[in-house]
């Protein structure tokens, strides 16, 4: 080979070293659905905001819609590099890392707020909630794995989790097999917006259950290799929820 020919290739070799693919974050959802943040047909406002943040951060991402239990425990694992849209518990610290300030997480850098609204059929005075008492004739129905559940018992009410999905949750209710259910209000109320059976016959409380942020929580797997990606993402989730670009996505998802 002559020089020139040798030369040629190590330009080539590097040329293709510094156009190499970005690192590719694996990381797992719901597949049940909240809308607006996370749908089973295509991205939700979760999927497009991280996918934003990456970009700044210069990785890419992939999501696995996958029942939830799962996806937190292949987080745990490392299987996953990240969950998308888990709200805080210490229990959870287990499965990975938060964003954190000074020993909490830091509400600066979350994906998302949400509340969890009440449901009971219209008009069934055996179910009260006034903000900060909860009165109920049976069982709540929660979804599996969803951290609301602690909430209600802390409340003191009786907590039914054997549905993955919102939906069969208030066909239950509407069947009297359930006294209430505990959903997020975006879910509810699409569910009801669809079903005009169910939106006569059942109602939510006005007052929310709870109110949660929800957060990109990574792997201690991912977070031990690179500490420094990890920050950069959630800064980046962060600045770009204050743009004008991501304010006006926003305003025109349906």
């Amino acid at each position: 080979m002559s020089r020139r020919a040798g030369l040629a290739v190590v330009l080539l070799l590097l040329s293709c070293a510094g156009h190499a693919a970005p690192l590719t974050l694996q990381l797992c959802q719901s597949n049940e659905g909240d809308y607006p943040w996370t749908l089973a047909d295509r991205p939700g406002l979760n999927n497009l905001l991280i996918e934003r943040a990456a970009r700044r951060s210069n990785v890419a991402v992939r999501f696995h819609p996958m029942p939830w239990a799962r996806c937190l425990f292949k987080t745990s694992t490392g299987e996953m590099d990240g969950v998308v849209a888990a709200s805080f518990s210490t229990q959870r610290l287990r499965i990975g890392i938060y964003p954190m300030r000074d020993g909490r997480p830091d509400a600066g850098r979350r994906l998302m707020r949400n509340q969890y609204l009440l449901y009971r059929r219209k008009g069934d005075t055996r179910v009260q909630w006034d903000g900060r008492t909860l009165h109920v004739d049976g069982m709540v129905g929660v979804q599996t794995g969803y951290s609301i559940a602690t909430t209600l018992r802390e409340l003191g009410a009786p907590v039914q989790q054997s549905q993955r999905l919102a939906a069969p949750l208030l066909d239950d209710l509407q069947a009297g097999t359930l006294a209430a259910v505990a959903l997020t209000a975006g879910e509810g109320t699409r569910l009801l917006a669809d079903n005009a059976g169910l939106a006569r016959r059942i109602e939510a409380m006005p007052l929310p259950l709870a109110e949660k942020d929800f957060y990109l929580v990574l792997s201690r797997q991912l977070h031990g290799k690179h500490p420094g990606l990890a920050e950069r993402l959630w800064q980046n989730l962060r600045q770009e929820q204050g743009t004008a670009e991501w304010q006006a996505e926003v305003a025109r998802f349906r």
